[in-house]
């Protein structure tokens, strides 16, 4: 990672993974008898959450690989199609199955707790957040580059939080079809994504394809 552009397309490529608009009605039913404080607080446990999540992930991704043997070709193969399976939902804007199910749901109803479980864990930061995070992070040959990398991370973060905490208002003004269509948008991104990622893991195991 050693351009601009590149850290720009992790940043999307994150933000488009956490879709945290297409997150909101789940958000909701999760809190719909919390008070705004309540909410807020939910919203500020989930983006800590997040965010020390993809942190672990870009920082010590590539050495949990390596403990299990697994080169970084064939992550990236596995992280394009999964990332393709949840882009397909998202094209029909559904949750994606890889990311929570309706037991999960059900299971959590703390507000200590579901800031981290299940929203933060597997809902935004899932396998398909970890698994872009683990790729970006082996193209990172600079080790300037690192903080403007965290920085965007940050960024996403805070959003992510004024999303949340501002999800009733949101989903009144853009309507259960709006949130629809920016889940489209961004799914249509992510399988743009998968396919690159697919792509650049198939020509490192096999090097004759370029």
């Amino acid at each position: 990672m050693q351009t601009f552009s590149e850290i720009s397309q992790f940043a999307i490529a994150l933000f488009s993974i956490i879709n945290p608009i297409g997150t909101i009605p789940i958000f909701l039913s999760l809190t719909k008898n919390f008070s705004d404080e309540e909410i807020t607080r939910v919203a500020r446990s989930c983006a800590i959450a997040i965010f020390m999540t993809i942190f672990i992930s870009l920082f010590l991704g590539k050495d949990i690989l390596n403990f299990f043997g697994i080169s970084v070709a064939s992550f990236r193969i596995g992280g394009g199609i999964l990332l393709s399976t949840m882009a397909f939902s998202m094209l029909k804007a559904q949750n994606a199955e890889s990311k929570l199910n309706n037991a999960e749901i059900d299971a959590h109803s703390n507000i200590d707790e579901i800031g981290i479980v299940p929203l933060a864990i597997p809902l935004l930061a899932g396998p398909g957040a970890i698994s872009t995070s683990i790729i970006y992070s082996e193209r990172v040959k600079d080790a300037s580059h690192w903080p403007f990398i965290v920085l965007a991370l940050l960024v996403i973060v805070v959003i992510i939080f004024f999303i949340l905490s501002w999800g009733r208002r949101i989903s009144q003004r853009m309507g259960r079809v709006g949130v629809n269509v920016m889940t489209r948008i961004m799914g249509l991104v992510l399988m743009a994504l998968s396919v690159e990622f697919i792509a650049s893991g198939v020509k490192q195991i096999f090097p004759s394809l370029n």
